[in-house]
């Protein structure tokens, strides 16, 4: 009796897996890039809502320095408006010490990392910069009759992503 052999060669093995290894590296190029592409919406999420609480932080200051030795909310004039941003007396390395919006105009050129270091330490790879400008020509055309301009800062919050992705977050504080 002749008894038959089943089973693969060595051969239908060999080409077998070659045919697997190319099938797999297909199938990985194609899915691959689409991996870094699906943590994009969560970075975001996460520097919104990392925005927005500075933000908030930000926005509940004082217009200006006058409001603020004047022990009211009334609006300064041209007169009496400061003319520089940036800290007077406070500590630039304490953000809570921050007492009108335009002291936040010196986290806008400095490390971004850094700058949320003195917020939070919970954000690792993340960081942000704050710039404060004067934004009167978004509200009132400036005329020679009309020089008023201090009626409002805009507060530009730029938060940097751990995937190089930047988010913008803008804001106008008012002088009432």
């Amino acid at each position: 009796m002749k008894c038959k052999q089943r089973g693969f060669t060595l051969i239908e093995i060999v080409v077998g897996i070659v045919v697997l290894a190319v099938a797999l590296t297909i199938v990985t190029g194609v899915f691959l890039p689409q991996a870094s592409k699906m943590t994009s919406p969560m970075y975001q999420i996460k520097a919104t809502a990392l925005g927005k609480s500075i933000m908030n932080q930000v926005l509940i200051r004082y217009y200006d320095d006058v409001n603020i030795s004047s022990g009211s909310f009334s609006p300064c004039t041209n007169t009496t408006c400061t003319v520089s941003f940036g800290v007077e007396s406070e500590d630039p390395d304490e953000p809570d010490t921050f007492n009108d919006v335009d002291d936040y105009q010196v986290y806008c050129s400095t490390d971004p990392q850094t700058t949320l270091n003195r917020f939070t330490d919970e954000y690792p790879g993340y960081g942000i910069n704050i710039c404060v400008t004067n934004a009167a020509n978004k509200f009132v055309p400036l005329t020679p009759e009309n020089t008023n301009n201090n009626v409002a800062k805009r507060i530009e919050l730029t938060v940097f992503m751990p995937n190089n992705e930047t988010i913008t977050l803008t804001s106008f504080k008012g002088n009432y």
